[in-house]
């Protein structure tokens, strides 16, 4: 079943307090090893597994009615915007909360009636954005004029909604912010999937070795990584792909279920952050058509995709994405899809076995070459 995701408004019109906080706990982030100063140890463990050690974004709210209830329906996975002068300036997504005044005073103090912010939220995949409320009000349901007070949780038929037409919300503000409209998603696309089946040319170990340094690779950025459950039970030297990759995808209505059939998926939170489709058939059609299906079902998606395949399959590679089956607007393949040689896989993966190695998408991401 897809978790419901919700979306909460958090007003930051406190003034010069306010803004002290937001580059405090928001712009400069915190420590794991600070917050075990005052986080229970399960508490503690959540945030070193879904933060894989790195630093975090903190917010919270002062005690009240309200904000209790608010807070209480909160739950990992759902979204929080930030609101400031008529814009959504920043976006992120929940993944754990925990009411602790302790912290709360630590980080923010008191405010003038002696009340802290103590319904806290730990934010991951945050994004600083610039998107007025003008702009979004449409794709919610709400009037022009509109805008949020205080914090609050949007209506959810109004979420449902906005999820199901464009997909996720982070991904949907990046667009707009850009002054790009957002395309709804191809409902006749998701009945027309089909299974493609073609003939295997490759052994399959050179397909097992790119999930599995893939996989690898993924672990050295700090992110989660999914294989389809059928891959899940492979090995590749010796290294058994289940001990190292998600055993439940974390399913939500804004991530299409067709994405779990991709080779390799990097996620953090719930939030997808680049799909890799390793092709080894008897053509390159075949995998450009999987993710061609998928940024179909994620038309506002801005995370990147990739294909893997031998050297010698760049230019067929490049050749299939300049067809006018994948050469459209809508798709915008060619801006999207990386190509990943075999041998740039390995060189990535053989160059960072040092444990400190530094290797986060970004960096791959300039290893991959596009089509001119």
């Amino acid at each position: 079943m897809n978790k419901t995701r919700k979306i909460f408004f958090v007003v930051a019109s406190g003034g010069h307090e306010t803004e002290r906080h937001y580059i405090d706990t928001i712009e400069r982030k915190r420590t794991v090893d600070e917050a075990s100063k005052f986080l229970a140890p399960q508490e503690i463990e959540i945030l070193n597994k879904d933060y894989h050690g790195g630093p975090f974004a903190v917010w919270g709210a002062v005690p009240g009615s309200g904000n209790l209830r608010t807070w209480e329906s909160m739950e990992p996975g759902d979204y929080v915007l930030i609101y400031k002068s008529g814009k959504v300036i920043f976006a992120a997504e929940v993944a754990l909360k925990t009411r602790n005044s302790q912290m709360a005073k630590y980080l923010w103090g008191e405010d003038s009636e002696g009340k802290t912010w103590e319904y806290m939220y730990f934010l991951i995949n945050p994004q600083e954005t610039d998107v007025s409320m003008i702009k979004l009000n449409p794709y919610l349901g709400y009037s022009e004029n509109y805008f949020p007070r205080g914090f609050m949780a949007i209506e959810q038929v109004k979420v449902n909604d906005l999820l199901s037409r464009y997909g996720d919300i982070l991904s949907a503000l990046q667009r707009i912010g850009q002054g790009k409209d957002l395309e709804k998603i191809n409902e006749k696309a998701k009945r027309e999937l089909v299974e493609i089946e073609e003939k295997i040319e490759r052994a399959p170990t050179e397909h097992d070795e790119m999930q599995w340094r893939l996989i690898r690779l993924g672990k050295k950025a700090r992110v989660d990584v999914w294989v389809p459950q059928n891959d899940q039970g492979k090995s590749y030297e010796g290294n058994l792909f289940k001990g190292y990759v998600l055993d439940n995808f974390q399913e939500t209505l804004d991530v299409p279920v067709y994405i779990k059939n991709i080779d390799v998926v990097w996620k953090f939170g719930y939030s997808i952050k680049s799909a890799f489709e390793i092709e080894h058939s008897t053509s390159v059609y075949s995998g450009i058509l999987r993710l061609s299906d998928l940024k179909a079902l994620t038309p506002n998606s801005t995370y990147p995709l990739f294909i893997v395949a031998d050297r010698d399959r760049r230019s067929k590679v490049f050749s299939e994405l300049k067809r006018p089956t994948f050469d459209n607007p809508y798709l915008n393949l060619k801006e999207t899809i990386g190509f990943l040689s075999y041998d740039k896989v390995r060189d990535l993966d053989e160059s960072t076995k040092d444990q400190n190695a530094n290797v986060s998408l970004e960096f791959v991401m300039t290893q991959t070459e596009k089509i001119s």
